[in-house]
């Protein structure tokens, strides 16, 4: 099926968003080679070329990172031919170390570099404006507020890289890159270039006799530049004679046009932002007496102004913040100060469920953090339901002492007040008090379970573990005076079993380690009920955040988890240096074969290109052994059982470890049966408070599994604690 930017028909329209419509100007400008990594709000630019990639004869593909991606680019940009690197902001991060210095190089093919702020963060850790990298960077920047910019953008910006010899920088935001517009196509340029490298060393090879030299070639094209910005047809007045003028950039420039009747306000939108047309912007503020600057994020023209010493009415006065991204209403709000619109009415407040961001149903992700979280684990009580009956205490001194006698429990039951009781038994806390307070160092705890040991021959019997534990968890056993602690029954507590109420269940503890997170998919473990996640700041950061937490000397067993686009992304050199510096840190790889959060792209492991063609299969576990790493697991994370027990061997190693959980994403395979919920489930909420599937709710004490959301793991079934879910009847689903 012909591409949707394949179609050579000048002149005539087509309905694209702002990323589709940089891959057609980029079609239109004859590029033969692309290449990014996935990142939202980017992503779609790289997606709409590979789609057209046999009908134009486009290279593309996905890289492993943004840098090696911007490196792609300008290797073939040198051999002459037209060239694109797109990513989101925090991605031209990763990339700034090969673009700080292709602006002393230079250019041979044109070369754009496209760039997606995220304004409100809708899929991002940071807010940035990109506007000033340029200036760092000293590279030209046009701004697009709409589809067709976006377009017209692209494909001039090649005939402007060429002519200065430098790439250059189109950005986007979030509105722009995903907002749908009809958009005039243009026409299809030829060009007949052969790749050919001019294999001129002063100027591709930077060192620094070569690199000062080209710094000043460089400053004589930013005044070429500069030209272009006060010349461009991409910055333009508007002039109607009014004492009132609005200078802007971006989306918000075309907010204030819908809002404003425009013939009672001089314009003058800013397309080409740096180098800053002064002069331009000096005619239009002599024009009006009264000049208001609308721009989403950062200050950067009210700033040039000031340099300029022009007055304006900008961000302080209007009540507009850098922080987030403009709307109609608050643009509305802003400009009703001035008098130029009406205050917009407050709108309706409904009071609508919260629903947050959550992993999918099937999500192996999921598994592998309810595997974590169960590392250590405690008997929780439910006090809405428990009754005081005191059958757990009968439970468990039967099982442990082979005699029906409360006093012999590790378990009691503690009446609250009139209506309520709790049945107590060890939290298994980190630091434990009844540890620190033993005088004769008789208590111990288990770093595979987290469970408290008592040395009986060690202890005296002098009762300072039970006053010091804050929860009353620990009882003086009557006959032979030693403490008697919970451990759970190796993971089977007979009392669990036996509560007739059913409001005892087994728990696994999100707070008793570090796990040092990632970006993707698995950032949402942060969030509750699974809550396994503490750290997310950048791709790749979770090792090395881990290594530097064990290097300063916390005690906590540190887990760090990244996916394996991730992995590939930015992971290996972190687990690297944990195998050279020797940091005891567990890394989880979550390899579900894909880069799922921003829409299933391809990875090295996938076997596929962005183009789809076939490709090696890059093996994780071979790389990781190649890396130095020694300790290496590999688990199905559907495997509760197994994955849990490997995590235990990982964490009882002392040294850097790697575990694989490995399973492809849920939404890349075909569905397993759905499940049902079973006549002997007592409402636990095991399922719906400590493992978290969406697709099983709970009201009161009934639970119910939607047939329509379910993906038929099976992991439930596991994670049940009395048998109580299991595959529904065929039939009964049709």
């Amino acid at each position: 099926m012909t591409s949707k930017i394949s179609v050579n028909k000048p002149d005539s329209y087509a309905l694209l968003n702002g990323d589709e419509a940089v891959a057609r100007g980029a079609v239109e400008a004859n590029i033969k080679v692309a290449a990014a990594y996935p990142g939202t709000p980017s992503t779609e630019i790289l997606e709409t070329l590979a789609e057209a990639t046999k009908d134009l004869g486009i290279y593309a593909e996905w890289s492993i990172n943004e840098i090696v991606a911007a490196e792609v680019a300008i290797g073939a940009s040198m051999t002459g031919v037209r060239a694109l690197t797109s990513m989101k902001h925090v991605g031209l991060n990763v990339a700034s170390d090969a673009i700080m210095t292709l602006a002393y190089t230079g250019i041979e093919g044109g070369l754009v570099i496209v760039v997606c702020d995220d304004p409100a963060l809708h899929s991002s850790q940071n807010e940035q404006d990109t506007r000033y990298f340029a200036v760092h960077a000293k590279l030209p920047l046009l701004d697009a507020g709409n589809p067709q910019e976006a377009l017209d953008m692209a494909r001039r910006a090649y005939e402007i890289s060429e002519k200065l010899r430098l790439p250059i920088i189109l950005r986007l935001t979030t509105r722009v890159a995903h907002g749908k517009a009809r958009v005039k196509l243009g026409e299809f340029q030829k060009l007949a270039r052969k790749a050919e490298f001019d294999k001129n060393i002063p100027r591709w090879v930077m060192v620094p006799a070569n690199a000062s030299r080209q710094h000043r070639v460089l400053e004589s094209r930013l005044l070429e530049a500069k030209y272009e910005a006060e010349t461009s047809q991409f910055n333009i007045i508007e002039d109607n004679n009014t004492k009132i003028g609005i200078i802007g950039s971006g989306v918000g420039y075309y907010y204030a046009r819908s809002l404003v009747d425009t013939t009672k306000v001089s314009w003058l939108k800013l397309g080409f932002v740096h180098p800053f047309p002064s002069e331009m912007v000096k005619t239009f503020a002599k024009k009006v007496k009264k000049l208001i600057v609308l721009e989403e994020l950062r200050p950067y023209i009210e700033e040039n102004l000031a340099r300029l010493k022009i007055d304006f009415i900008g961000k302080t006065e209007l009540g507009l913040e850098e922080i987030g991204e403009f709307t109609p209403d608050k643009i509305r709000t802003a400009l009703s100060k001035l008098h130029l619109t009406t205050t917009p009415e407050s709108p309706q407040q409904l009071n609508l469920t919260p629903r947050p961001p959550g992993l999918c149903p099937g999500c192996t992700h999921r598994a592998l953090y309810y595997a974590l979280n169960m590392l250590h684990k405690s008997v929780h009580c439910e006090t809405t339901k428990c009754v005081g009956c005191g059958t757990c205490e009968y439970a468990c001194s039967h099982n442990k002492e082979k005699v029906h006698n409360p006093a012999k429990s590790r378990i009691r039951v503690v009446r609250q007040n009139q209506i309520q009781n709790i049945a107590i038994s060890c939290q298994i806390c980190q630091n434990p008090a009844c540890i620190i307070a033993c005088p004769k160092e008789a208590l111990s705890q288990s770093p595979l379970t987290g469970i408290i040991i008592v040395d009986k021959k060690q202890c005296n019997g002098c009762g300072w573990c039970i006053e010091a534990c804050p929860y009353g968890a620990i009882n003086m056993h009557p006959t032979t005076r030693k403490p008697m602690v919970c451990d759970v029954c190796g993971g089977n507590p007979r009392c669990v079993k036996l509560c007739p109420e059913g409001a005892l269940s087994l728990r696994g503890k999100s707070n008793d380690k570090i796990v040092a997170g990632d970006i993707g998919c698995y950032s949402l473990g942060a969030l509750p009920p699974i809550k396994a996640l503490q750290t997310c700041l950048c791709m790749g950061g979770g090792i090395s955040q881990a290594a530097g937490m064990i290097h300063a000397g916390t005690k906590d067993k540190v887990f760090a988890v990244i996916g394996d686009s991730t992995f590939f992304h930015g992971g290996m050199p972190g687990l690297l240096n944990i195998a050279y510096n020797k940091a005891n840190v567990c890394v989880i790889v979550m390899d579900n074969s894909i880069v799922a959060m921003t829409g299933h792209q391809p990875t090295p492991g996938s076997g596929k290109t962005a183009m789809g063609q076939d490709a090696k299969i890059i093996n994780i576990e071979a790389i990781v052994r190649a890396l130095g790493i020694e300790k290496v697991f590999t688990v199905d994370p559907y495997d509760l059982k197994t994955t849990m027990q490997t995590l235990k061997k990982a964490t009882n190693h002392e040294g850097p470890s790697v575990v694989i959980a490995k399973r492809p994403c849920p939404l890349l395979t075909p569905h397993g049966t759905p499940r049902k919920i079973k006549d002997n489930c007592k409402g636990c909420r095991v399922c719906t408070e400590a493992f978290g599937c969406p697709a099983i709710s709970q009201n009161g004490n009934k639970v119910k599994i939607d047939t329509a959301l379910c993906n038929g793991c099976g992991v439930c079934d596991k994670v049940c604690p009395f048998n109580a879910i299991g595959e529904i009847d065929r039939e009964t689903q049709t």
